[in-house]
């Protein structure tokens, strides 16, 4: 009777021991695991930024009207070039760049481009110098202030603040002192700021009545250099 119940036992610890066998895993085990394998993110191509669509390239004319809608005229930045210096016409100076810096010359055309109107008034108005800001690396920089009309070896200046008659222009360099990394880096732009521009001359037109009328346009017009 004994060697029934001593054979019962042996089979209980068998199967003891080899559950808590199995239960036991392997250290590679409890590493691989489904859920642990890592998803490769999806490679996206950087796309290069986008142009300004609004920014003009050198040479391109901007037409507009007067406020009265009887003149036509148009503006365009036709060119530039950079000097490290420049000498008026007719003065004994020579203005040189400090060092690291440039003079950036841009030249600005102004055409009076017809007459539709009774012929009372005739001519169109060059907005001034002053209009004429340039932006680089984030930093506006304005005209150089230049009394002569020339400059030697460059040309005439653009001055503007003048009535342009019918198949007459006012043209001429605007002058900018820039870093040279302005000149080098390219990049540059030269805003009109002309919209909402009002006459102060008494005798011409009402006074604070705008310049322009700007129908097909309401943003300033901006070249690229």
């Amino acid at each position: 009777m004994k060697k029934p119940f001593l054979i019962l036992a042996l089979l209980m610890v068998a199967v003891l021991i080899a559950g808590c066998t199995s239960a036991t895993s392997s250290p590679s085990d409890a590493n691989e695991s489904p859920s642990s394998t890592a998803t490769p993110a999806p490679v996206t191509d950087l796309l290069p930024p986008e142009e300004d669509d609004n920014l003009l390239p050198l040479g391109e004319i901007v037409m507009f009207r007067d406020a009265t809608e009887e003149n036509e005229l148009s503006l365009k930045v036709a060119s530039f070039t950079d000097r490290g210096s420049y000498e008026p016409a007719g003065e004994s100076l020579k203005f040189t760049a400090p060092q690291g810096w440039r003079y950036l010359f841009v030249h600005v055309v102004v055409t009076h481009r017809g007459h539709r109107g009774d012929g009372y008034w005739t001519d169109v108005y060059a907005p001034p110098v002053q209009q004429f800001s340039l932006m680089a690396n984030g930093k506006t920089y304005r005209p150089e202030s230049i009394q002569a009309k020339h400059l030697v070896n460059i040309g005439e200046l653009y001055h503007g603040d003048e009535w342009v008659d019918r198949n007459e222009k006012c043209e001429g360099y605007i002058v900018y002192e820039v870093p040279e990394s302005v000149v080098t880096s390219g990049g540059a732009e030269i805003t009109a700021d002309i919209v909402g521009l009002k006459h102060y001359t008494y005798g011409r037109r009402s006074y604070g009545q705008d310049c322009y009328n700007f129908k097909s346009c309401d943003k300033n017009p901006v070249w690229k250099l």
